[in-house]
């Protein structure tokens, strides 16, 4: 069964997620889709991540970046799904495996159309995910901006 890797990008102050739409020379033409692609022989799941991640929206990540969410069958295609999140909304510099770009409510991702068959399959995890993450609170006017890190910690420390 062959493998294929996809991660969102989420916003989670915003509640978006960062699509793409398939360019017009590439398989699936017009679809909007997760990033990813498949599994180079020999390369790790997360390798395969933050690769798609670097060629197709020019974004850096590191494996700590990464959350596996879950995976999905398609057909004769096993397809693994991360999230990596972002502070802030940005500008994604696509390659020419794209042809558009749009940061899209998670709540209306299935209602985007057309699709791509995998990230129709991978949207509930998103979902599903995206309903337990704790958002940050609103800074007092005043205040110090708590770094991404600490608040993170904090979260982490109070569940724990």
């Amino acid at each position: 069964m062959r493998v294929s890797v996809w991660v969102a990008v989420v916003c989670p102050s915003t509640s978006r997620v960062l699509l793409a739409k398939r360019g017009p020379t590439t398989r699936n033409a017009g679809r909007w889709n997760f990033f990813g692609g498949g599994l180079d022989r020999g390369e790790h799941p997360e390798e395969t991540a933050i690769r798609e991640l670097a060629e197709e929206a020019g974004i850096d990540s590191h494996p700590d970046d990464l959350i596996y969410l879950g995976e999905a069958v398609s057909g004769s295609k096993r397809n693994l799904l991360f999230v990596v999140t972002a502070e802030a909304e940005f500008e994604p510099i696509i390659n020419h495996e794209s042809q558009a770009w749009a940061w899209v409510s998670i709540d209306d991702l299935l209602a985007l159309h057309p699709l791509h068959g995998p990230t129709q399959k991978l949207s509930p995890l998103v979902r599903s995910w995206s309903r337990n993450i704790p958002r940050p609170p609103a800074q007092a006017v005043n205040t110090p901006q708590e770094s991404r890190w600490d608040w993170l910690v904090r979260q982490v420390a109070r569940h724990w």
